[in-house]
């Protein structure tokens, strides 16, 4: 997983790749990060989404480009966009 920081608007962005294990877990971690506290300490993710469909949405670590798409949702006091590229934008809500 790796992080980046879109200044303009505060915006974080992490690539999935599908090889660091699953998509909610890379989620969790950055959403974690950012919030400077333990994964343990949040809420859990399927209060806000279901995860295992969140998991097989997009296999990115895949031959074949998945399908063009997006989910947005808000999960640990962020705005959550997940692009079928991997990319996950992350924006602090207020």
């Amino acid at each position: 997983m790796s992080t980046a920081t879109t200044d303009p608007e505060r915006i974080h962005h992490v690539h999935h790749d599908g090889t660091d294990g699953p998509l909610s877990d890379t989620l969790v971690d950055a959403v974690a990060a950012l919030a400077d506290t333990d994964p343990e300490d949040l809420p859990p993710l399927d209060s806000r989404i279901n995860v295992a469909a969140l998991d097989g949405l997009w296999n990115t670590a895949g031959d074949e480009r998945p399908p063009d798409g997006c989910l947005t949702f808000t999960y640990g006091g962020f705005a959550v966009v997940v692009r079928s590229t991997g990319t996950v934008f992350l924006r602090e809500t207020e």
